[in-house]
């Protein structure tokens, strides 16, 4: 008889080979064979505890995402407290959390970043609704804080920049290696949190212009 034990380690192994699979070769090239045989269980263990293949990239979706929406709100909550917020400061509350998610990830910092470039850059994947939400969440928070941080910026011109920003972050992430490739190991041979540093002064300037 299988314990709940086991149930839930076979579901948190299938959630953990997706990760990898996912990160090195995109959400539309991988199949459910392929992500059961690296997790060591039988095909139909996906349609029982996701539904579907397309159930468990929600779940592989919420498992990164999530955490990381959770921990910009209490950053703004904290940032609230202060009498006067600045862009900088809303910014590293705002890509920091991303941080916290790499360091508990079970995959490589290389291969996490380029999953969460794929999460965010990818158009042809669509976040499941109850992420959707929380980033309404968040954008219903942030955009006001923006606003009053710059004064003069409008509703939709925050929301433009905030796009802009996370296609910075988008593209940093999904494209690291072409990077390095380019210019032959000579740049990007650095940690996530100097990379996420060089990130976040571009789109300080970019947000105060």
């Amino acid at each position: 008889m299988t314990t709940a034990d086991e149930v839930n380690s076979t579901k948190l192994a299938l959630i953990k080979a997706a990760l990898q699979l996912f990160a090195e070769r995109g959400f539309d090239l991988v199949s459910v064979r392929e992500i059961t045989g690296l997790a060591g269980a039988n095909v139909a263990s996906v349609k029982y505890h996701f539904g579907s293949r397309e159930g468990l990239i929600d779940a592989v979706v919420e498992e990164m995402i999530m955490p990381v929406n959770e921990e910009r709100l209490l950053r703004l909550n904290a940032l609230e407290l202060q009498k006067k917020i600045t862009v900088r400061e809303l910014l590293n509350a705002f890509f920091e959390p991303l941080l916290s998610q790499v360091q508990g990830s079970p995959i490589s910092e290389q291969l996490f970043c380029k999953l969460m470039g794929r999460v965010v850059g990818d158009r042809a994947y669509e976040f499941p609704d109850l992420v959707m939400a929380q980033f309404r969440e968040v954008a219903s928070r942030y955009v006001p804080a923006f606003m009053e941080a710059v004064p003069g910026l409008s509703h939709e011109e925050v929301f433009w920049r905030i796009h802009f920003s996370f296609g910075v972050l988008a593209h940093t992430l999904t494209h690291g290696e072409l990077f390095r490739k380019i210019t032959e190991g000579t740049a990007g041979n650095e940690d996530l949190s100097t990379t996420l540093t060089r990130v976040l002064d571009f789109c300080e300037a970019g947000f105060k212009r």
